[in-house]
């Protein structure tokens, strides 16, 4: 009823109510009803329905009751149909639209609408706002370019504060919410470019919407989408404007900015304090675009850098403000310190930067004191920015810092401090090394030694030992670089300073030591008064001597550092003198006292808590003088004091020892123990035998190698253990081998035994176990040449195998399992297991003759053993025993013994794992070719024996099994590879020529039906791949066992060719890149080669060639990216070796037409030019025209087709190629070859627009390579192309070049253009390829044979290029000096340098007359200084002839 006229449709959508009467339809409806009936004719009825829609949009979006028509589909899905048909140019309304839709938006201002939608969308559900803003956003992008320009600014910021609003709640990219937002964004960043006082949009942005946007400032521009961070930018720009500057400058605390950030932050610190650094690098942005406000030069001013310091200032008293979380604090302070680090701001004339700077360091040390783990992590982190910055900041505090570094790490096991303390540590020794100043940092390490009482840490000083010498300060890492500078930058007059000082130190803290101890003396005598007060008093003395005694132990680690790296060697001799002098002192005097109270203590037995630490105090001296003894840097000359080892003996005694010590005793008599005699030392090896045998066997899993951990109990003794062995197995296993007895060093080898190591150990702990000292020490030659050490090994290894020549290898063939089942065997079986996994350790050449066959015949029989029971652990002792068994035999070069035939039939009828196949194979291969060699002597059994196991099996069920598998399928195959490979048929008796045959039929046709199946098979089970593996291979084998004995044909010739046609497509559209479908198809490809046999040169000519094309064809599809490239290699070489050459050139002629097709896919291209190479390397006599006819054929295929060159897939096969032609066979060169050569690499080295996304260094290497080859092997053919040969080094020496750093994006491009595309500009080439051009250059001058045919090779004279090249070698000078002379260009030095012995060969080759003409009208002024100093170097380096 509303279409019969205009005024009634008009009248019912101005009607006051909706619907316009009751029961009417609403207006919405009635609107879409007549938009969508195109018969109902309305004068303007766009402009009606448009007009319509805003105003209902704008009036009754923003009411609170009732249906909101914001959010109505149904209204922006109508707006946007009109607005299609509006826009549409073929309508008829488009021009009216022009003319009454811009004044429509001009009275109905669409951001209320946009800021409606945007606020009351918040409500909906995420599926229902997703439909709402990409049905709005279609109809506001057709509106928005008409309506921007009459923006409201201040409904522009509201807008935009919605924007963000709803853009913190959307999760993930929404696309129309994101329109929107970027229609808004935009046209605000639009609106801030125009407007002129921007203080009020600035101040209204800081009220109302600041605290939303920095939550999506927060998570910084790197982790934002593009549109995202440009709302961070015009966020920025809000802030942060002319005006606004201006006033941070004048007066920074006006500003309403850093109160507002302040209620902001305390109201949700958690997510805006990490907003801080980010607003502080948009503000240094912002400085640094409106810099003329502050200067009219190119950098900040005074007044800029003072803004800049208020800013940050104003920043850290944010983040000091209490109650805010100090993790996240710590992480903002953090983040502000690197601002100023990566931004630069500081510099020492600004002082207030200077202030705040050094008050960050005093929160930072501060904060050192405290509990949280974190935050004492982003301290340090923090102190090493500042360290960055300038060092001075935290040089007054270092002393704290290292220090509280000892005492942070005891208190929370210090793991994740360990990298910045590193750090920390690393810059604070490169500041000391560059100002010379390391004896100060070296008192400084001493100095933070010191542990403070444990009433003060409230911690045991004992307990804590090991925390406390796990600090980063005495990590290996720290001590290595202490070490190296002290050595480096030590001078000459700091020595001796340095040495008395560290000394001096030390001994102050013996005396703190000694003076302890005495009053723990006194306090213990019996005539003490007050014993409750002494009492309390003596526990305290305790604990203030083990805090002293840890003191030492770690200041002796530093001090043992310095004093075995100071470089004497750089001193006088008088410097020496007294610097020896003084250590001998101190060694003679405090630390020989500290080293006797350590003895006396132990042997004393007093049970006074002073023991331990007098004990740690002593096992720090004898470290101290064994590094001082051992040192290569420091020239010591130190005597030897004998008057301790008496009280060392008696220490030795006492049980109640601290391991810790008992280790350094040891080390040191063992140090000392060329000066005793036999006996003593034989004494000696008695008390490390059998503390090692006590302690060893319950040694825990790693040990980190720090001494401290060797503390009282069974882990600290267990870890001594392992400490004392590796000692002896490392350093002193010489002395053992000479002066211990045969039962001390057979007891060592036992010790060895009571770990298990694996063959193929790897260890992947961080520290040291028992596992990885007896590893290393059995991958040691030095324990291989200790003849006693050996003999004893041996001998041991003997004993442990002696019981297996008891057994009797029938009765566990017959089937008894009681000699291995009872517990005695079992423990008897892994004992000669562990043997021979040592076995294996043992070189070949060192296993001794006669033990070589009774290890050989106790491994047979420990084999039937193992496989009579079958457990995972005997599974992998089956392959070590193997193992050694192939190991041994290879090494005599012999695999006869009188076990073969028993042995192999074993090996060919047992189970075994999969795992163990391989090996078990080789075993077989062995013995077959044993059992070949009798047999052609005349003992025929063990060959007939193996050919009657082969001819008992039923193939079909050797592709059933998955876990357990039999090596049969292998041992088939390799007897027929034996036979045909070592020996011909007429060497064989006729008996065994009659099993052979047998053997052969008994195969065929229990494959035959195998593959009959797989030929006529759909689908081939991904688990059934690996089987068809094995039946294709050995189908293969048969095939050519068969042409082998003569035999005839087999039935279907043609079944190669049905299983590929069958099921060839399926496996390659599976990828070749699976390892099973690689052997699947390199299987396929060696029964089609087999099969060529069965088509006869003179009768089936036409199926022979087909064939032959088919093999082609399946090498090409299968040898896409293949695992078993190498095995396609080797069929088809054996296959081309054997071609008559009629076949060999039908061959290449069908491979010449795939390369010359237009239509051969070019990913196929390496495929068929990486056959080229194989067939032309493996060619067949009488070939050679057609190898050259081929070549040249090549040649021109690749010039023709300039894609071949200019794809990346193809570029490297092509020069693969063209490198063997030049290198393999040269004397197949003609001119014509040359040419196209030269034309081809002139190509590859040719400028281009476009560049891979990587170098491909190889490329240049095949040119140099191609060039070299013709350089040195066919130089008559070079002779007369030498134009274009210097033309080529012209273009490798221009590709060398690099662009410069900080160059435009047209400077780039220019220089971008002049590399070759397989260049990357951001990654040029380097050192190598530098060297490779120089050797280039360098082979110009040597003098070489042409390699040609005929006999004009003999008589020819070996000559150089230097003479007919010393007219063209000007112009590849002039290329280098280009290049040094290219202002957007930079050869670097080290690629110079690289490059000089071949331009010294080019300055030798060039003649004067040339010279000259180069420097007179071929050079510029940069061009002839460059070549003077470029022959100014050669002539310092010419020969002259004057020696």
């Amino acid at each position: 009823m509303y279409q019969d006229s205009v005024q009634s449709f008009v009248r019912a959508l101005r009607a006051p109510t909706d619907p316009p009467r009751p029961g009417d339809p609403p207006k919405i409806d009635i609107a879409s009803e007549a938009w969508c009936t195109t018969s109902f004719c309305v004068p303007r009825k766009a402009e009606i329905i448009i007009e319509w829609c805003l105003t209902r949009l704008l009036k009754d979006g923003t009411r609170d009751s009732g249906p909101n028509p914001v959010l109505d589909l149904r209204y922006w899905k109508l707006l946007h149909g009109v607005c299609l048909s509006v826009n549409s140019e073929s309508s008829k309304t488009a021009p009216v639209g022009s003319t009454w839709l811009l004044p429509l938006l001009n009275r109905l201002p669409l951001l209320p609408i946009v800021l409606s939608l945007l606020s009351n969308s918040l409500d909906l559900s995420a599926q229902k706002r997703s439909e709402l803003y990409l049905q709005s956003s279609k109809s506001l992008a057709f509106f928005w370019p008409l309506a921007a320009p009459k923006f409201a600014h201040d409904a522009l910021l509201d807008c935009f504060g919605a924007v963000l609003r709803v853009i913190e709640t959307a999760s993930g990219e929404v696309s129309g919410l994101f329109e929107i937002c970027g229609l808004v964004t935009s046209s605000l960043r639009a609106a801030l470019s125009n407007v002129l006082n921007k203080k009020k949009l600035s101040q209204a942005f800081i009220t109302s919407h600041m605290g939303v946007w920095l939550n999506l400032s927060a998570k910084g521009n790197a982790t934002l989408s593009p549109l995202c961070a440009e709302m961070c930018d015009v966020g920025f720009e809000l802030l942060f404007n002319a005006d606004s500057l201006k006033q941070i400058a004048d007066d920074p605390r006006s500003n309403t900015l850093f109160d507002t950030l302040r209620s902001h932050i305390s109201s949700s610190p958690s997510h805006l304090l990490s907003a801080l650094p980010i607003l502080v690098g948009g503000f240094l942005n912002a400085m640094k675009k409106r810099r003329s406000l502050f200067s009219t030069g190119g950098s900040l001013t005074v007044d800029a850098h003072s803004s800049i310091t208020v800013f940050l200032s104003s920043c850290g008293d944010i983040l000091r403000a209490p109650g805010l979380p100090q993790t996240q604090v710590w992480r903002s302070r953090l983040d502000l310190l690197k601002v100023v680090e990566g931004k630069s701001l500081y510099s020492p004339g600004y002082e207030k930067m200077v202030v705040l700077l050094k008050e960050e360091v005093e929160i930072s040390v501060e904060c050192l004191a405290s509990t949280d783990d974190v935050n004492i992590q982003m301290a340090i982190q923090c102190l090493c920015v500042l360290s960055r910055i300038d060092h001075s900041f935290v040089e007054a505090s270092t002393g704290r810092i290292l220090s509280r570094i000892f005492t942070i790490f005891q208190s929370s096991g210090g793991k994740s401090f360990t990298e910045p303390a590193h750090e920390f540590l690393s810059l604070t020794l490169s500041y000391h090394s560059k100002t010379r100043t390391l004896p100060v940092h070296i008192s400084r390490l001493v100095d933070s030694c010191i542990v403070p009482p444990p009433h003060i840490l409230s911690f045991p000083v004992q307990m804590s030992y090991d925390e406390l010498a796990a600090s980063a300060v005495l990590t290996t890492n720290h001590l290595d670089k202490l070490s190296k500078a002290v050595r480096t930058f030590i001078t000459p007059g700091q020595i001796l300073n340095t040495a008395t000082r560290v000394l001096f130190m030390l001994r102050d803290i013996w005396e703190t030591v000694r003076d302890m101890e005495n009053v723990l003396t006194v306090g213990r005598e019996p005539h003490a008064r007050k014993k409750r007060r002494t009492t309390v008093r003596s526990e305290k003395a305790k604990e203030d001597a083990d805090a002293n005694g840890v003191t030492f132990a770690l200041a002796a680690r530093i001090a043992a550092t310095v004093l075995s790296s100071l470089p004497l060697h750089s001193a006088t001799d008088a410097v020496q003198m007294e610097v020896q002098a003084t250590v001998k002192e101190s060694l003679d005097g405090f630390l020989r006292e500290a080293i006797l109270m350590g003895a006396n203590a132990a042997v004393s037995g007093d049970t006074g808590g002073n023991i331990w630490s007098a004990q740690v105090v002593a096992a720090a001296a004898l470290r101290l003088r064994y590094l001082l003894q051992l040192s290569v840097h420091a020239r010591y000359t130190l005597d030897y004091q004998s008057d301790s080892e008496g009280l060392f003996a008696e220490v030795l005694k006492v049980e109640n020892r601290l391991p810790e010590y008992s280790v350094e005793i040891f080390r040191h008599l063992f140090h000392h123990g060329s000066h005793q005699p036999v006996e003593q030392q034989q004494v000696l090896f008695e008390a490390v035998l059998n503390f090692l045998e006590v302690h060893l066997p319950v040694a825990p899993k790693v040990w980190s190698g720090r001494s401290s951990q060797l503390s009282y109990g069974d882990d600290g003794s267990a870890l001594a253990a392992v400490a004392l062995l590796r000692l002896v197995l490392d350093r002193h296993l010489d002395i053992v081998n000479v002066s211990a007895s045969s039962v001390q060093q057979r007891r060592l080898v036992n010790l060895l035994h009571l770990t298990h190591v694996e063959p193929e150990y790897e260890s992947a702990e961080c520290g040291l176990s028992l596992v990885t000292t007896v590893h290393e020490c059995l991958h040691s030659a030095n324990f291989w040449e200790l003849e006693n050490i050996r003999s004893s090994f041996f001998a041991i290894q003997q004993e442990r195998t002696a019981f297996l020549d008891t057994i009797d290898v029938a009765k566990i063939q017959g089937g008894s399992k009681k000699l291995a089942n009872s517990q005695h065997a079992k423990d008897q079986i892994l004992e000669a297991m562990k043997s021979y996994t040592f076995l294996l350790y043992t070189p070949s050449e060192c296993l001794p003759k006669s033990l070589r066959g009774n290890f050989l015949r106790r491994a047979v029989v420990l084999d039937f053993l193992l496989c009579s029971v079958t457990t995972d652990s005997t599974r992998q002792a089956l392959q070590i025993v193997r193992t050694f068994l192939v190991r041994t035999h290879n090494f005599l070069g012999s695999w006869e013994h009188e076990a073969n035939g028993r042995y192999l039939h074993h090996l060919m009828t047992s189970p075994v794992p999969i795992s163990v196949e391989r090996v078990s194979g080789e075993l077989v291969q062995g013995y077959l070719l044993a059992s070949f060699r009798a047999t052609v002597q005349g003992n025929t059994d063990i060959l007939l024996d193996a050919i009657q196991i082969c001819r008992e099996q039923t193939l079909e069920g050797w592709f059933l099994s998955k876990d357990i598998e039999a090596p049969l399928r292998s041992s088939i195959q390799r007897l027929m590879e034996n036979a045909m490979t070592e020996f011909s048929v007429s060497m064989f008796p006729p008996d065994v020529v009659g099993r052979l045959s047998s053997l052969f039929e008994h195969v065929l046709d229990q494959l035959h039906p195998i593959l009959r199946r797989l030929a006529t098979s759909d689908v081939v089970e991904p688990d059934g791949i690996t089987h068809y593996t094995d039946v294709l291979l050995l189908w293969s084998c048969t095939i050519a066992f068969g042409k082998y004995l003569h035999r005839p044909n087999c039935p279907s010739p043609g079944l190669g060719t049905q299983i590929i046609r069958t099921i060839g497509p399926s496996f390659l559209s599976r990828g070749s890149e699976d390892d099973r479908i690689s052997k699947v198809c390199g299987a396929m490809h060696a029964v089609l080669v087999s099969e060529l046999r069965f088509y006869s040169e003179e009768e089936k000519r036409d199926d022979r060639e087909s064939h032959l094309q088919r093999i082609i064809t399946t090498y090409v599809a299968f040898t896409s990216s293949s695992i078993e490239q190498c095995d396609f290699d080797e069929n088809m070489a054996r296959l081309l070796r054997t071609l008559s050459p009629s076949d060999f050139s039908s061959c290449l002629q069908f491979v010449f037409e795939a390369l010359s097709a237009s239509g051969t896919a070019l990913e196929m291209m390496p495929r068929l030019i990486r056959l080229t190479s194989l067939a032309l390397h493996n060619a067949p006599q009488s070939t050679s025209k057609t190898v050259q006819a081929f070549d040249k054929g090549c040649l021109d295929v690749f010039v023709s087709n300039a894609k071949l060159s200019n794809t990346h897939i193809t570029r490297s096969s092509i020069l693969i190629f063209i490198s063997d032609l030049c290198s393999k066979r040269p004397a197949s060169l003609r001119l014509q070859n040359v040419m196209s050569i030269w034309v081809l690499l002139s190509r590859f080295l040719a400028g281009s627009g476009a560049h891979d996304t990587v170098t491909d260094t190889a490329l240049f290497h095949h040119i140099v390579s191609v060039l070299s080859a013709l350089v040195r092997l066919r130089r008559d053919l070079v002779v007369t192309t030498l134009p274009h040969l210097g033309n080529i080094m012209r273009q490798l020496i221009f590709a060398l070049r690099s662009p410069r750093p900080m160059l435009g994006a047209k400077q780039c491009a220019i220089v971008a253009d002049s590399l070759p595309a397989w260049i990357n500009p951001s990654r040029p080439l380097g050192v190598e390829e530098s060297k490779d051009l120089s050797r280039l250059f360098t082979s110009l001058s040597a003098k070489t044979l042409v390699r040609v045919h005929g006999p004009s090779a003999e008589i020819q004279k070996p000559e150089s290029l230097a003479r007919p090249l010393s007219k063209h070698v000007a112009c590849v000078l002039q290329a280098y000096l280009d290049v040094l002379n290219d202002p957007l260009c930079v050869l670097a030095a080290d690629i110079r340098r690289e490059l000089q012995p071949g331009l010294f060969v080019l300055c030798d080759i060039l003649n004067d007359h040339t010279r000259d003409a180069l420097m007179v009208s071929a050079l510029d002024a940069g061009g002839k200084a460059a070549m003077k100093g470029l022959w100014r170097e050669y002539e310092k380096q010419r020969y002259t002839g004057k020696g």
